[in-house]
């Protein structure tokens, strides 16, 4: 899938749906969305549901690092 192609509104429920799928498939989800949603929440220019993106991804490396430990 190519997120340059979605609109925000789509990648912020994508971001959601990986961020509470990620509690039954862990760590695997998490991981996925980390990566996959870095460029969107921290490179991209700002736009009003990137703060709310990086909410989910600041949640998803915190739940990835405890499960990790």
């Amino acid at each position: 899938m190519n997120l340059e192609r979605l609109p925000n509104e789509e990648k912020l429920s994508l971001c959601r749906k990986y961020y509470l799928g990620g509690f039954a498939f862990l760590p695997f989800l998490w991981l996925v969305n980390v990566v996959w949603f870095f460029k969107e929440a921290f490179v991209k220019p700002v736009y009003s549901e990137q703060l709310q993106i990086k909410t989910c991804k600041c949640q998803n490396f915190h739940s990835l690092i405890t499960f990790l430990i």
